[in-house]
This record gives C-alpha cells, structure tokens and sequence, in this order.
C-alpha cells in the first residue's frame, strides 16, 4: 500500500520542516508578505505531499526490485528524481502566485530545488538513521 502511517509521518515531517524555510526565505529575500509566500510553500507542500508518497513508493519497489543499497549514490538518485518530477507540477504555481513569467518560475523554481536538492539529501539520510535507531529498519540490504 502506498499509503501507510509510516509515509505519512515521513512525508509530513519533511514537507512542514520544508515549509517553514521556504516562507521565510521567499518573504525575507523577495520582500513580500509572508502570507503570499507561506500560500505558495502550502500549496506546494501539498503537492509535494501526494508527490513525495507516490515517488517513494515506487522509489522502494525499484530499490527492491534491484536490490540497492540505501548509499549516498542512491540517495543521490532519489533526491534528484524526487524534486525534478517535482518541478513539473510547481512551476506554474510559482508563476500564478507570484505574476511573474514561466521562463522567471522556471528559474525560481530551479533555484529554490537546488536548494531544496541538498535539504532533501539531508533530510531522507537523517530520516533512514532515525528510523534505523527507532524502529529497527534497516535500508542497507
């Protein structure tokens, strides 16, 4: 099942962490209401949401499925597959939200993911530890 407590946890854990970043950061550095920019990152966040569940669950089935080890490598992998079909769906939200042109989202967008590449790295790597430590799963095959 693609959605289980444990996604939903996950998902939630990362996108709120995420949340509260991308609001702050977009008002403080474009300077803009923080309701403006804390609209976008929720609108975001839930897509990011029903993203980042469907994604990890066939991110899973293909680790299994090949038998990979959860190494830096493949988190690479999974952090660059996560936010580029990401990107997809949240350009135009960040062009809608903000009145600026899709060519300007675009390089919104891709700037804040490649800030948000490295947050996810670190984020899932921290999260595979903890959940190792408190549930005794092991994602090293």
């Amino acid at each position: 099942m693609w959605l289980s407590k444990r996604r939903i946890v996950h998902a939630l854990s990362y996108e709120l962490i995420l949340l509260l970043m991308i609001a702050v950061a977009l008002s403080f550095i474009f300077n803009l209401p923080l309701e403006l920019t804390g609209g976008l990152g929720i609108a975001m966040a839930i897509t990011s949401v029903l993203w980042n569940m469907l994604f990890n669950h066939y991110f899973e089935k293909f680790e299994a499925k090949h038998g990979l080890k959860r190494d830096i490598k493949v988190r690479i992998l999974h952090a660059i597959g996560f936010e580029g079909g990401l990107m997809l769906a949240t350009i135009p939200m960040v062009a809608y939200a903000l009145q600026i042109s899709l060519w300007q989202a675009i390089v919104l967008d891709f700037a804040m993911t490649l800030c948000i590449l490295v947050y996810t790295f670190v984020f899932q790597w921290v999260y595979d530890h903890l959940e190792a430590r408190v549930l005794k799963t092991n994602y090293s095959h």
